[in-house]
């Protein structure tokens, strides 16, 4: 497009300019000529606008207001409004007196207002503290006889609020100000009348009416309208009005109270067997002397009138089963009365291998092993006839060889030696005896007849007497016969006990031993072939520690130390 002069180009409507349009600007700093843009040369030639060259009637906005966001905070003081430039219609709720309940701590600004809607009363801040205020005026005289009442008079002064008061209480009690009726009129006083006060609830105190219904009113004071007379002393029954009102009353008689019944409380009256006195004691009319007895007379009434002792013909007859407790005395058996097959077994008699302890003096204790009899004194058992204690056990006898094959130590001391031959009765053995354990025919001195088990031959200190019990006691043999185990035989019948001495004995006529033959503090005595007063003595000294003496393998004679030469031969 050719160079042309600015006021040769073509005009362009105001209401085709677009932001991108582009203008000529002559650029002095450069020198030359530059293009801009429609948008960019408003939005920053604005702000080379010289202060103070905008008329306000250049300013107008599409609303009609100016936004907020338009002023800066704090951008509008007191010299931009105008004075009465803000109304009332201008103001927001509570922007000038503030309604509270409670007095904040402190005013937003001195002069601030508030108003007290608990208490009615308003409030300013001056800056250190909420100071209440009265309205200048709001009271300027009290209409009326100034007798008995508060005068009260107000002044002001610019801001400050003078009320001065005096008191005339000659009739105080009986009036109160009133009014005013409008802003700044006068108040009044007047006699308090009934329609003044609240009436009185069952919460609230108020004014009451007294109309009677028990109460009277004289003068100025409430009293109840009922007069009895007085009682200080007795309980009485009592009348009173629907007011409830005692209007009479009397002492209480009997028939004033229900009467008693069962189940329920009430008055009673004495009856058969009962009394009462003048102070309404209850008592029995029935009178006994004091006692003690097993057996009463009693009236109608079951009070006891007497008492006796029990007669034979009181007791009635009673079964034996009734009598739990006690015992019988020996009185009260007749006699004879006890048979024998009223007797328990043992009731005489005890039996058994040991001797129990006595039930009664006069008991009897039979040993069947021994056939010993024993009879209680009270103290010890006594032997009855020939028994323990008189006559003694010496041992057993075999009647098939005729020699002793078991000895007590009872019979050794009598002469008896196992293995040998029944001694001779002798006064050292009188009242021994020895038991047949072998079946056989005696040999002098026994008796010369077929003996079996448990016969026992007993010595009177001239002869064998023959007690044949084989004839009375079934199987009454050797190995029936009790034995109580001791050292190394453990049988426990005299057979067994007999048999195991039998296998362990050492024969005298020599035998043979595999085990070794300790001698306690004892010697080896030989007799020799003759037998004399003389015997050699095989001894040992006592030894301080085990020793042994070995015999050398070879036949010869002991030498003795005083057979060996001491070279002085």
């Amino acid at each position: 497009m050719a160079d042309l002069r600015i006021s040769e180009l073509a005009a362009l409507a105001g209401g085709d300019l677009a932001a991108g349009d582009l203008l000529a600007i002559a650029d002095i700093s450069a020198s030359e000529t530059k293009k801009i843009t429609v948008t960019d040369l408003v939005g920053n030639a604005t702000t080379l606008i010289a202060d103070a060259t905008i008329p306000g009637a250049k300013i107008l906005f599409s609303s009609g207001q100016v936004p907020g966001t338009a002023v800066a905070t704090g951008g509008i003081d007191t010299t931009q409004l105008a004075d009465d430039g803000v109304t009332a219609a201008k103001l927001a709720d509570e922007s000038s007196v503030d309604l509270v309940t409670t007095l904040p701590a402190s005013g937003a600004f001195v002069g601030q207002i508030a108003l007290d809607t608990d208490d009615s009363k308003i409030y300013c801040w001056d800056g250190t503290s909420w100071v209440s205020v009265k309205a200048a005026g709001s009271v300027n005289s009290v209409i009326g006889s100034s007798s008995g009442v508060v005068n009260i008079s107000v002044s002001t002064s610019g801001d400050t609020v003078t009320i001065s008061t005096t008191l005339d209480n000659t009739a105080a009690a009986a009036q109160f100000l009133a009014g005013p009726t409008a802003s700044a009129g006068a108040a009044t006083y007047r006699t308090i009348a009934g329609g003044d006060l609240p009436t009185a609830t069952t919460t609230t105190k108020g004014a009451v009416i007294v109309n009677g219904n028990g109460l009277t009113i004289a003068n100025d004071i409430i009293a109840i309208d009922n007069t009895v007379v007085a009682e200080g002393t007795d309980y009485h029954v009592v009348q009173y009005s629907a007011n409830g009102l005692v209007t009479a009353g009397r002492t209480i008689v009997g028939s004033d109270v229900p009467n008693a019944a069962s189940g329920s409380v009430g008055v009673v009256s004495p009856g058969t067997g009962l009394t009462t006195d003048a102070f309404g004691v209850l008592d029995h009319s029935n009178s006994v002397t004091a006692d003690t007895g097993t057996k009463v007379t009693f009236d109608s009434e079951g009070h006891i009138t007497g008492s006796e002792a029990l007669a034979e013909a009181d007791i009635p007859n009673l079964s034996a089963a009734k009598i739990t407790t006690g015992a019988f005395t020996v009185d009260r058996l007749a006699d004879d009365a006890v048979t024998a097959p009223k007797l328990a077994n043992y009731a005489v008699t005890t039996i058994g291998e040991a001797q129990p302890t006595a039930d009664h003096i006069g008991q009897f204790f039979f040993n069947p092993l021994t056939r010993d009899l024993y009879l209680w004194d009270g103290n010890v058992y006594q032997p009855v006839g020939i028994s323990a204690g008189e006559i003694v056990l010496a041992g057993t006898y075999d009647a098939s060889t005729n020699l002793l094959d078991s000895v007590t130590a009872e019979g050794a001391a009598a002469g008896y030696t196992n293995g040998q031959a029944l001694p001779a009765a002798a006064e050292l053995n009188n009242r021994y005896y020895v038991v047949v354990s072998q079946t056989g025919t005696g040999s002098a001195p026994a008796p010369t007849v077929t003996l079996e088990p448990p016969d026992i031959l007993l010595s009177n200190g001239t002869s064998y007497v023959l007690i044949e019990t084989s004839e009375t006691i079934t199987a009454q043999i050797a190995s029936n016969v009790g034995f109580t185990p001791t050292g190394n035989i453990a049988s426990t019948n005299v057979q067994g006990a007999v048999a195991e001495v039998d296998n362990e004995k050492v024969a005298k006529s020599g035998d043979t031993m595999t085990g070794d033959l300790l001698l306690d503090n004892c010697n080896l005595i030989f007799e020799g072939t003759t037998e004399n007063d003389f015997e050699t003595t095989l001894t040992v000294t006592d030894p301080t520690a085990d020793r042994t003496v070995t015999f050398q393998d070879a036949t010869g004679t002991v030498a003795l130390t005083s057979d060996l030469d001491d070279g002085t031969y």
